[in-house]
C-alpha cells in the first residue's frame, strides 16, 4: 500500500516544497489549504512531475466544523505522516492588534495543530504506527515583541509537540518539531513584518526536514538559529524588540 502524507497550509511555501519531496519519495499527497484553485494548480503540477495521486481539500482550519468535516473525509485514508505547517502571524504591538486576527492565529496556529495532533494521532496508535510533523520557529524559544501572539503560539506548538513525542514514542508513533528561523516565503508580507537580512530558502527547510524528522524530536534549521536559540531570553528579546519595532503607528485607533 502506498504511503500517505497530508499537508496543511501546502500550496505554497514550506508546505509545497514538502510535498514535493514527500512526492519525490513515492508517498501519495493529501494537501490541504483555503483557496481551491491554488490546490487544483498544485495537485495539477505534483501529479503530472511526480505521477503521484493527489488528493485536495479547500479548508479554512481556523473553523473547527470545517475541521471535523475535513477530518471525516480523510479519517479512513491510511495517513502515515500527518505535516501540521498552516500558520498565521500578525507583526505590531499586541495591544494594537485586532482581537479578530488574534483570536484566528490561536485558531489556526494552535487549536488546529492540537485537533489534528488528536485526530490523526489516534489513528497512529491505533495502527502502531505513524509520524507527526509540527511546524514551530526558533521564536519558540523566547517572547516576540511586536509579534507577540505568534511567537507564543509556536512556543505552544513546541511544548505540546515534545510533550506528545514522549507519550506517543510506546504506540510507534513518532513526533517532530521543526523550529526554522526567517525563510523567504510570503508571510512577512502576510504579517506586515520585516525580512530578516539572514534567511533561508523553503526548499533548503524542506530538505533538512527530510533528512531529519525520523530521527529527531525538535529541529532547529541553522548553526546560527541553533547558537541563538541557546542564548538569555532577555538577551534575544531586547535585539528582537530593535529589530520589529514597528515604523509606523499603523493599527493603531
Amino acid at each position: 500500500m502506498t504511503k500517505k502524507v497530508l499537508i496543511t497550509g501546502a500550496t505554497m511555501g514550506i508546505g509545497y516544497a514538502l510535498a514535493e519531496r514527500f512526492a519525490e519519495k513515492g508517498f501519495d499527497l493529501v494537501l490541504c489549504a483555503r483557496h481551491e484553485d491554488a490546490l487544483k494548480q498544485a495537485k495539477e503540477e505534483l501529479e503530472k512531475k511526480y505521477g503521484v495521486c493527489v488528493c485536495v481539500y479547500a479548508v479554512d482550519l481556523c473553523d473547527h466544523e470545517q475541521l471535523m468535516h475535513f477530518y471525516e473525509n480523510v479519517r479512513d485514508q491510511n495517513i502515515e505522516v500527518l505535516v501540521n505547517n498552516a500558520g498565521i502571524g500578525f507583526a505590531g504591538e499586541a495591544v494594537y492588534q485586532s482581537i479578530e486576527k488574534d483570536d484566528a492565529l490561536v485558531d489556526l496556529n494552535i487549536k488546529a495543530v492540537m485537533d489534528l495532533c488528536k485526530l490523526f494521532g489516534r489513528k497512529m496508535c491505533e495502527r502502531g504506527h505513524g509520524t507527526i510533523i509540527n511546524l514551530s520557529s526558533t521564536g519558540a524559544f523566547q517572547p516576540g515583541p511586536y509579534i507577540a501572539s505568534y511567537y507564543a503560539s509556536k512556543s505552544f506548538v513546541l511544548s505540546y509537540s515534545r510533550a506528545m513525542a514522549v507519550e506517543m514514542k510506546p504506540y510507534g508513533v513518532h513526533v517532530c518539531c521543526v523550529c526554522p528561523g526567517p525563510v523567504d516565503t510570503a508571510f512577512y508580507q502576510k504579517s506586515g513584518g520585516r525580512m530578516s537580512a539572514y534567511h533561508t530558502s523553503a526548499e533548503h527547510v524542506a530538505d533538512v526536514i527530510m533528512h531529519r524528522y525520523q530521527k529527531r524530536t525538535v529541529v532547529v534549521i541553522g548553526s546560527l538559529n541553533q547558537f541563538l536559540c541557546i542564548l538569555p531570553s532577555g538577551v534575544k528579546m531586547k535585539f528582537l524588540a530593535k529589530m520589529k519595532h514597528p515604523k509606523t503607528d499603523h493599527g493603531r485607533k
